[in-house]
């Protein structure tokens, strides 16, 4: 494509990176070898519209990887997450500077856990299904219309039945028999650097390294057993790249300071009915704070998918925020309409408002989220719940906060209830930050962040 103005010429290409740590057979897996895909964007005059690459590859999975091969059938239990597909082969997500080698400008631990997070938050069950399902083998796993409601849940009985089939199909199977087949994937990067809608100078950055460590097979499946596995083949980052003008070209690259928006995810337990989250995460923009709370024992258990819901509910009770020991950003606490704390009463109610508000909010102006999860009918059913905490820091300048030198802290009084039998259990609880990072660089000599 070539846009003509009388003053500037400007092309736009897509380019296809391919892995380049790839075996002779192109084939990643975790425990069958090769867990690490590398992909590296070559410095040059172009400006990278990050928002618009998509990882694409070819998944398939294994009931057992004993010669000959087992595909996971139709029939079987066995199936990916429902609202995040293919996204849950992801563990880490690192991104870096290729020419400033030592530079990290992101990098995301625990990367599944944030995205089964945010697509529920920013979409809806009928995003996902109709959208997802072409591009990340989801199935949404919601309420689909009132009617539906009305006459049976989506997620019991033969229309649950029937729909996790269809995804289950798409990864190994044709109907009832076994074939090695797999499904062509194509997912959005979800990251901080890769939302913005500014174009990534390329030649400003040195180039991109983009390093995907893969999740194990047990936080990949659902209903899995020690021998489940799955592979990934055909791997290509398709890249879209803005070529800059001859005027553009004309003006060099000199010293600059280039912003963008980055997460950081920290890991914590929580065994006390009474508890206080403390993190100390350095970060100078600090925009907003999502918590996701998983029991412990779910975490890395074959039978149970850890990211299946956006987040169990522990039984919270009340909650306050806090910045170096004072209330932030809101001036008192909240409590939850469930005063007894109890799990399935509060996920089948509403959520409480203010906590649903603030949460909406971590990810953009809660007005300005038009498709959610977040409805009467998809929270009816507790086997569909979503729930997670999250605040913003600054919703007026857009800079975020100094959070350098101090804390930041989500005190709980909880009950830690068991989402199924109610017992007092130990909760994990994945913390992501939003970041603004400004990195001044300077041509052929290094990177420096300022934040």
């Amino acid at each position: 494509m070539s846009v003509n103005d009388r003053i500037a010429t400007q092309v736009k290409r897509y380019a296809k990176i391919t892995p380049s740590n790839a075996s002779s057979t192109g084939v990643f897996s975790y425990s069958q070898g090769n867990p690490i895909i590398r992909l590296t964007i070559a410095e040059a005059d172009a400006m990278l519209m990050a928002p618009e690459c998509r990882l694409q590859f070819r998944l398939k999975g294994f009931s057992d990887f004993a010669n000959p091969k087992t595909p996971i059938r139709a029939g079987g239990t066995t199936n990916l997450d429902s609202k995040i597909g293919a996204q849950s082969v992801i563990q880490t997500l690192t991104i870096s500077s290729r020419r400033y080698a030592t530079s990290i400008t992101e990098q995301i631990l625990n990367y599944n856990q944030l995205v089964s997070v945010a697509h529920p938050a920013l979409e809806s069950a009928r995003d996902t299904f109709v959208q997802r399902s072409h591009e990340e083998m989801c199935i949404g796993k919601g309420i689909i219309d009132r009617d539906e409601l009305n006459q049976t849940q989506e997620n019991s009985a033969a229309n649950n039945t029937n729909v996790i089939d269809l995804q289950r199909r798409l990864i190994a199977t044709a109907g009832t028999q076994a074939q090695d087949i797999g499904w062509d994937c194509s997912i959005q990067l979800y990251s901080g650097m890769f939302m913005s809608d500014q174009g990534l100078d390329l030649r400003l950055l040195g180039g991109l390294e983009i390093e995907i460590t893969l999740a194990s097979d047990v936080n990949v499946f659902d209903n899995a057993t020690s021998t489940t596995n799955y592979e990934m083949s055909d791997v290509v980052l398709n890249c879209p790249l803005l070529y800059k003008s001859a005027a553009q070209m004309a003006q060099g690259v000199s010293p600059s300071s280039f912003s963008f928006l980055s997460y950081t995810s920290l890991y914590n337990v929580v065994q006390s009915t009474n508890a206080t989250i403390t993190n100390k995460v350095g970060l100078r923009g600090a925009l907003a704070m999502i918590q996701k709370f998983v029991p412990t024992k779910y975490i890395n258990n074959f039978a149970v998918n850890a990211k299946a819901f956006a987040g169990w509910n522990p039984g919270i009770k009340r909650l306050v925020f806090h910045r170096n020991g004072q209330r932030f950003p809101l001036e008192y606490g909240i409590k939850t309409d469930r005063g007894d704390g109890n799990p399935s009463a509060e996920v089948h109610g509403e959520k409480t408002p203010q906590i649903l508000l603030n949460s909406l909010s971590a990810f953009e102006n809660y007005k300005d989220v038009k498709h959610s999860h977040f409805t009467n009918q998809n929270l009816h059913d507790q086997s569909d719940g979503v729930y997670y905490l999250g605040i913003s820091f600054d919703q007026v300048s857009g800079q975020g906060i100094d959070l350098s030198g101090g804390t930041v802290s989500t005190e709980l009084e909880s009950t830690l209830q068991d989402p199924v039998d109610n017992t007092a259990i130990t909760f994990g609880v994945y913390t992501f930050f939003l970041n603004k990072t400004t990195l001044v660089i300077s041509p052929n000599n290094r990177i420096q962040s300022i934040e």
